[in-house]
């Protein structure tokens, strides 16, 4: 009878434990962009300013550029990349030029680089800076869906 008592003790400690502390509950991922930023974005500037980015849910992005005058060997370019968010900043990443414009060689350099994404207006404008000039220069501005 004793051995009963001391397997019905362990059991209910067991499960006791088990039911107490449970088993560490598997992180929640975070979003990796705002609900807010997905969808098509232009800073509705003319000409050679114009940029505009499509963002997706996963954060993946598409961005049309250019980021040089003409005179400097300029010329629009598609550069696709990846957003992921860690805390209030951005990081942009597997970035790559797909149309073969000259500067786009120099894109995959900045991979890794952290940019600071605002939404406002109601999600209906956000301004995206970099501390990177370069980067700021690609990629800065203000952009409205």
């Amino acid at each position: 009878m004793k051995n009963y008592a001391r397997i019905a003790f362990a059991a209910l400690l067991a499960y006791g434990l088990l039911f107490l502390g449970g088993c560490p509950k598997e992180e929640e991922e975070e979003d990796t962009v705002a609900p807010g930023l997905v969808g098509n974005w232009s800073n509705r500037k003319a000409e050679d300013e114009l940029k505009t980015f499509a963002i997706n849910a996963d954060g993946s992005f598409t961005a049309k550029l250019n980021p040089y005058p003409s005179s400097e060997g300029g010329g629009f370019g598609t550069v696709t990349g990846l957003l992921i968010r860690e805390g209030s900043d951005y990081k942009m990443n597997n970035m790559r030029e797909t149309t073969g414009i000259s500067w786009g060689s120099a894109v995959g350099i900045y991979n890794g680089r952290y940019v600071q994404i605002v939404l406002s207006a109601n999600d209906t404008v956000f301004t995206l800076s970099s501390a990177d000039s370069t980067v700021h220069r690609f990629f800065g501005g203000t952009y409205f869906k």
